[in-house]
């Protein structure tokens, strides 16, 4: 009676380690330039739209 039921979770993804490099980059271009902070501002947007569209995805019947 010792039945495995299939997991289901998250596919690994890259999304959290490039919206993590995006904030950091903004973060630190505060202390530095705009020109940093934009670059920064820039890989984050794209970040989280490439993880929802991800998620979208996944939840797709």
């Amino acid at each position: 009676m010792n039945q495995h039921r299939a997991r289901h979770g998250p596919a690994p993804s890259i999304w959290p380690v490039t919206l993590a490099t995006g904030v950091g980059l903004a973060a630190l271009g505060i202390l530095t330039s705009w020109i940093i902070v934009a670059a920064g501002a820039v890989i984050a947007a794209f970040a989280l739209v490439g993880w929802i569209a991800q998620a979208l995805d996944e939840a797709a019947p």
